[in-house]
């Protein structure tokens, strides 16, 4: 329903939501706009073209500049090594398209959908040859290049390459259609789909998944793929209207009827917005990343810019346990642990580290919530949606796994960890994840008898294993789990600058934006 609705430029929300946001919220705009100025030769050096991204550079955080930066650079370079190849090879050089490409079609009369014009585009960089007889798209990743992608997507995106006419596409805010080329330039021979890796600074032409054939057709293949593969999905995404919760949905036109996302008012706790702001997603990871440091969550978090810095053994290790045990936990037919052998090795971790991981999958097979006969309906990383109205904010649980017991809902979460737990107040401090939980059984999004729900929380170690349990009934419970979430939540929803002022205790020699942080790397060679 969303994605059939996002596509209708005519077709407004109820309620507008606001699209202002304090910080540029798309990882590639200026990157984007750097790439322009340098290809059309409007700027000699990034210097340069970073003096005439003004606008957009003074939205974006100082470590977001570091990293546009350099990624396009590291693109360039790529694309001129991709270039130069060619000159052995039967393909011609490309060079950058001065407008967009978009796929038209026109009706006389309106359709059984009411529409008369249909607009199809694509996102990357374009390309041209100086004959126009090939058509190139770039699809910037911001890790490595891609190597594959399904056949209906790359048959779409050549589709679109193919029939497209030159046009300058106008501000969504204007809701108004492309402004065509007045002479459009005849339709290509050939076109090709490429992905460049920001990170690792390499072009790559991309193959199909189904088939492994490399994404580079003639016209008379992209009619008969176009008729084959992207006719019939069209229809699917124009006319669809199911509905799927998602992150997606803090964009969605119609969120505030949604009978699929519920409604938890106060849930976080928070004043309503003062002034207009996107409607935005939150989660434990995404506040706890912000309680470290803001712009840690900004750009690790809003703009998911790729990790500079390995994970610790520990992190894998707590992966590795929580693969095992999901895909045990999956079908509620599926045997206690204590009755599986454990495994021979472990994704992801070495020889030396797998007896740590053993020996908590072995403290496990004692507290299993299988063993238990009353639990039924067993839901692994079970992802819960729910819409707080007041603070116009989308909260997203990623509960461990989530069970039910006569009537009842029971969160489980599972911890691994080398030290015992602390006391019960601590316990919900130090894993806000628990006091959301708690948040949601008592306010009813999880269904079932609140009276017979609770929050459980075990803690693996190598050598042992500890259950705690936790009432969504009990007031004193709940306020105090109403508290600790605050303490997260408010700070984050007034936030407008997310400057890299990493609180008191914060280490910065892990954290994953470090290379392109100047107030992380002065902390790391401060603390030596």
């Amino acid at each position: 329903m969303n994605r059939a609705l996002s596509v209708r430029r005519d077709v407004f929300a109820a309620e507008r939501v606001s699209s202002k946001t304090p910080r540029e919220e798309f990882p590639f705009a200026l990157v984007q706009e750097l790439l322009d100025q340098l290809e059309s030769g409007a700027a000699q050096s990034i210097e340069e073209a970073m003096e005439r991204c003004r606008r957009t550079r003074s939205r974006c955080l100082p470590q977001h500049v570091t990293w546009s930066a350099a990624a396009a650079e590291r693109y360039l370079d790529a694309r001129r090594r991709d270039q130069e190849s060619r000159d052995s090879a039967d393909v011609p050089r490309t060079f950058r398209a001065p407008d967009a490409w978009i796929a038209f079609r026109t009706l006389e009369e309106p359709d059984e959908r009411g529409i008369t014009d249909y607009e199809r585009t694509v996102w990357g960089r374009q390309y041209v040859s100086d004959d126009a007889t090939l058509r190139e798209l770039v699809i910037p990743t911001k890790g490595d290049a891609k190597e594959r992608l399904p056949l209906p997507e790359l048959a779409a995106v050549a589709s679109v390459l193919y029939y497209g006419t030159p046009a300058r596409i106008p501000s969504f805010e204007h809701h108004s259609p492309a402004l065509r080329h007045p002479a459009p330039p005849p339709r290509p021979e050939r076109v090709r789909v490429y992905s460049a890796g920001l990170t690792e600074g390499r072009v790559r032409l991309l193959r199909t998944t189904e088939t492994d054939a490399f994404a580079d057709w003639t016209a008379e293949e992209i009619m008969d793929l176009h008729e084959q593969h992207v006719v019939p999905r069209l229809g699917r995404v124009l006319d669809g209207r199911d509905r799927v919760a998602g992150a997606h949905c803090a964009g969605c036109k119609v969120l505030p009827e949604c009978p699929v996302v519920p409604r938890a008012p106060d849930l976080l706790v928070l004043p309503p917005p003062t002034r207009p702001r996107k409607r935005r997603t939150v989660s434990v990871s995404d506040l706890r990343a912000h309680r470290d440091c803001p712009a840690r969550y900004h750009l690790t978090r809003v703009l998911k810019l790729p990790a500079s810095v390995q994970e610790n053994e520990a992190v894998r290790r707590g992966r590795a346990v929580d693969g095992w045990l999901n895909a045990r936990h999956t079908s509620a037919d599926a045997s206690p642990c204590r009755e599986v052998p454990l495994p021979a090795h472990l994704p992801g971790l070495t020889d030396d580290e797998l007896a740590p991981a053993l020996g908590m999958l072995r403290a496990h097979q004692a507290r299993c919530p299988l063993d238990n006969p009353a639990a039924t309906r067993f839901r692994p990383q079970h992802r819960v949606m729910a819409h707080d109205p007041q603070s116009d904010v989308v909260v997203i649980a990623s509960c461990d796994l989530v069970y039910e017991e006569r009537g009842g809902v029971v969160v489980r979460e599972t911890k691994t960890s080398a030290f015992p737990p602390g006391g019960r107040s601590v316990l919900l401090e130090k894993h806000p994840q628990l006091a959301l939980s708690l948040l949601l059984l008592a306010g009813g999004v999880l269904g079932g008898d609140s009276r017979r729900s609770r929050v459980e929380l075990e803690i693996l170690r190598p050598d042992g294993v500890s259950l705690e349990e936790f009432d969504p009934g009990d007031e004193a419970t709940v306020e105090h789990a109403r508290t600790v979430l605050a303490s997260y939540t408010v700070p984050w929803s007034a936030e407008t600058r997310y400057d890299a002022v990493p609180r008191p205790g914060y280490d910065c020699t892990g954290c994953e934006a470090l290379s392109w942080c100047a107030t992380g790397k002065e902390r790391v060679v401060a603390a030596g």
